[in-house]
């Protein structure tokens, strides 16, 4: 007959390495949400098998242009993770995706990737980021600020709501600053920000937050966003034009 020391012993063994299996067996997830910030390319369509041939369209989603859904936001496991994004429909071999990347992702991490450029010159932009986060007392949200308009020049952007203060200066193409806490009380208005020519102050376009300061519509409060600037400088079709989009983060 074992000691009851003895038994003990090994349950607790037991449950240490069962406790270690189950460890082992779950994945550290990793955030990346995914957008389509290339003017003209209507549709692109990501393979995470990277160029390995494309067999079931309808499993994966389409992105498409200056749009964002929930379905682009994804749960990576691997820090190396192969990434082809190809022009739909044209996604048939022997094409090539635009795009043939290996993201290097630290786990655990939150990252956005935007798509930009051309299918003459496609480009990207990978941002990991720690958004901040807001105590119930200060009712607080924050904003950053992103410019995703391929050929721009530098911009400032300008908090206009109640006089005007200056929120970014010099904001390049891919520049990206850092979040802002701004306050979200139940006596706060709506927040305008303007998106001007840093050389000329020429105004390309505006976002205002709606919803501020009423219980039963405010989606700010604790949260964090991002105003980018998306488009092509000098159009005037409704499609590409320079103008203003929300990131909704975390």
């Amino acid at each position: 007959m074992y000691k009851p020391s003895y038994i003990l012993l090994i349950s607790l063994l037991s449950f240490a390495f069962v406790s270690c299996k189950k460890t082992e067996q779950t994945p550290v997830i990793t955030h990346l949400t995914l957008f389509n910030a290339m003017p003209g390319e209507e549709k692109l369509l990501p393979s995470f098998r990277g160029t390995a041939p494309l067999n079931n369209y309808y499993l994966s989603s389409l992105f498409y242009y200056g749009v964002f859904d929930i379905g682009g936001r994804y749960a990576i496991t691997k820090e190396d993770q192969p990434l082809a994004i190809y022009s739909y429909p044209d996604t048939l071999l022997p094409n090539k995706p635009l795009l043939d990347l290996n993201l290097k992702l630290t786990k655990g991490s939150i990252n956005s990737l935007y798509f930009l450029g051309s299918v003459a010159h496609p480009d990207y932009l990978l941002d990991t980021y720690l958004p901040p986060a807001h105590q119930a007392a200060d009712s607080t949200f924050g904003i950053r600020f992103i410019n995703l308009s391929p050929g721009s020049k530098p911009v400032n952007v300008y908090l206009v709501s109640a006089g005007e203060r200056k929120e970014a200066e010099g904001l390049a193409y891919k520049g990206i600053t850092g979040f802002k806490n701004y306050s979200a009380t139940l006596k706060t208005s709506d927040y305008t920000f303007e998106i001007r020519d840093q050389e000329s102050q020429q105004l390309l376009t505006s976002y205002t937050t709606i919803g501020i300061g009423k219980p039963t519509e405010n989606a700010w409060r604790f949260r964090n966003f991002t105003i980018a600037l998306i488009g092509l400088p000098g159009e005037s079709t409704e499609k590409l034009k320079q103008k203003s989009f929300l990131f909704n983060n975390y």
